[in-house]
């Protein structure tokens, strides 16, 4: 049996047809491949948030800026033993840093009782953003893999970042 798999491997511009196209290409995947109901049911739901994260907050995401050539969004997913691993990369501002940074760090610091609770807190409390988002994202990303979010931040400028994150999913 093959340990190694690229399941997804998706560099560039992320729309809305990128995005129904990744996951319709996922979910044949995960259909024919992984027999675990709740694994391909985690490894669906984190896809959504990445690309969901991607498509809306990512600060440079029209193919024809010249930063999106050196620095493409992307989605990666690879298969290595039992693990799925998830990368996921886009540009965003540098003031946004220390926020996003603050948040996963807090995600980081919690064990999956207090993430859950976190959870719960933020659904009552919920709003939706000018980008369209409630703020759950990530904390439905740590809550899924039960793992840390490993991330880094590469600077490209005076003005952006390329934000690169990682998540784990073990069976």
């Amino acid at each position: 049996m093959k340990n190694y798999d690229v399941v997804i491997n998706h560099k560039g511009a992320v729309s809305l047809s990128v995005v129904d196209s990744i996951l319709h290409q996922l979910k044949s995947y995960i259909n024919h491949k992984v027999h675990d109901k709740i694994t391909r049911k985690r490894i669906y739901t984190l896809s959504v948030e990445c690309l969901e994260n991607i498509f809306r907050h990512a600060d440079v995401n029209d193919e024809k800026n010249s930063l999106i050539k050196d620095y493409p969004p992307r989605f990666i997913i690879e298969k290595i033993s039992e693990s799925f691993i998830i990368h996921t990369g886009n540009i965003l501002l540098n003031a946004h840093i220390s926020n996003l940074s603050d948040r996963i760090e807090k995600l980081n610091s919690l064990e999956l009782e207090g993430i859950n609770l976190l959870y719960k807190e933020s659904l009552s409390n919920a709003e939706i953003s000018e980008k369209g988002g409630a703020g759950l994202g990530l904390i439905v990303m740590a809550k899924t893999t039960g793992q840390k979010i490993r991330y880094d931040f590469e600077k490209i400028n005076d003005k952006f970042s390329y934000f690169a994150m990682q998540l784990n999913l073990k069976r």
